[in-house]
């Protein structure tokens, strides 16, 4: 980049060398994901001998039935230990079980309720991230169209299946999160990214980005309050593995680990499948997402990188860690993802200008 960049673009200004790199590392990831073969064979979801209940499979199902158990009055670790067994799912180590978080609330709400809680949610998200864009310093006003993309990419929360998984809930929070974040005021961010944590420990790495940038910053206050979010999750943690401890047996079966090592065709395909381009050709996702992180890393601003790293360090976790069975992992960050095809033709119009700008030439001395 140069002296010349300003606004709210970063590629505005860029040198030749700079927009010629970003560009070829753009076409080529292109190219990779459209001749990959982005799409179902990067999955795996319910077979044959699939749990089965009222109509769900697999995983939905498996929940679904820890639910019904605790709604009727049994311990939430006595139940998932049953229902893991009978469905020949794991129970070690501690991380193959949820935490009890969500299944309470379902078991308390019923599903009907928890699906209009989770559309409040949603609106809620879609409401504030169009504000954000709005009204953020320096955007353009076409930047509010991003507020389509996280409509688009929260179709799920009103199928009743995805009430019962756990990234569904744990992802809208998470879009209402990062859409309230300013670093000045970050309380209302640090409540609905504890409670994300509360239902997924994966959103671990959210509360520590945001807990770096408040040290970062030296906001002490701000600091300590993720600190206080990290410790109170500690704490959870630590009386979930307990309690799990003490219905389960070196006996039951362990997992198989987390080292599916997809690559980006994996999670391209997980993206995909977790997002409204479940309707369209693996050769969309495979264009689409990389312009969506170009769009991101072309926002300057505290969110735009908070978001960019956010998006970035899931992408690394899915490509290394998930396994086909997990890919629904994507939605705890797809509704937000595709807010950056907002910013993507800004970006690649800088980019362009920056390697078509004539070279400047020296005059030769008299």
């Amino acid at each position: 980049m140069t002296g010349a960049a300003s606004g709210w673009n970063r590629f505005g200004g860029a040198s030749r060398p700079a927009a010629a790199a970003v560009l070829a590392l753009l076409a080529l990831v292109m190219l990779w994901g459209a001749t990959g073969g982005v799409g179902r064979d990067h999955l795996r979801t319910a077979v044959p001998t699939s749990a089965r209940f009222d109509g769900l499979v697999g995983d939905h199902a498996l929940y679904a039935r820890i639910v019904q158990r605790v709604g009727a009055g049994e311990s939430y670790y006595a139940a998932a230990a049953a229902e893991h067994r009978a469905g020949n799912y794991p129970l070690r180590p501690f991380v193959t079980v949820r935490l009890p978080t969500l299944a309470h609330i379902l078991a308390t709400l019923g599903e009907w309720n928890m699906m209009l809680a989770l559309l409040l949610i949603g609106g809620a998200a879609i409401l504030f991230w169009y504000r954000r864009l709005r009204t953020e310093a320096g955007l353009p006003r076409y930047a509010a169209v991003g507020a389509l993309f996280v409509a688009a990419n929260l179709t799920q929360l009103a199928a009743r299946e995805w009430l019962y998984i756990h990234e569904v809930t744990a992802g809208v929070l998470l879009a209402l999160a990062l859409a309230f974040y300013r670093p000045a005021r970050p309380w209302v961010t640090m409540a609905l990214v504890a409670a994300a944590l509360a239902i997924r420990e994966t959103v671990l790495p959210v509360a520590m980005l945001f807990g770096l940038f408040a040290l970062i910053d030296r906001d002490w206050r701000a600091a300590a309050g993720w600190m206080a979010v990290g410790l109170a999750f500690a704490g959870g943690l630590a009386a979930h593995i307990a309690a799990l401890a003490a219905v389960t047996s070196p006996a039951d079966a362990a997992s198989q680990g987390w080292h599916g090592q997809g690559g980006w065709i994996a999670y391209l395909s997980f993206v995909q499948a977790s997002s409204l381009l479940r309707f369209f050709a693996g050769w969309t996702g495979a264009l689409l997402v990389p312009l969506a992180l170009l769009g991101w890393a072309a926002w300057r601003s505290r969110l735009g990188l908070a978001v960019l790293v956010v998006q970035l360090l899931y992408a690394a976790l899915l490509m290394l860690f998930a396994r086909p069975a997990n890919f629904y992992w994507a939605m705890l960050v797809t509704p937000t993802l595709f807010i950056g095809l907002a910013f993507a033709p800004a970006a690649l119009a800088a980019l362009a200008r920056s390697l078509w700008r004539p070279a400047r030439t020296v005059a030769p001395a008299a």
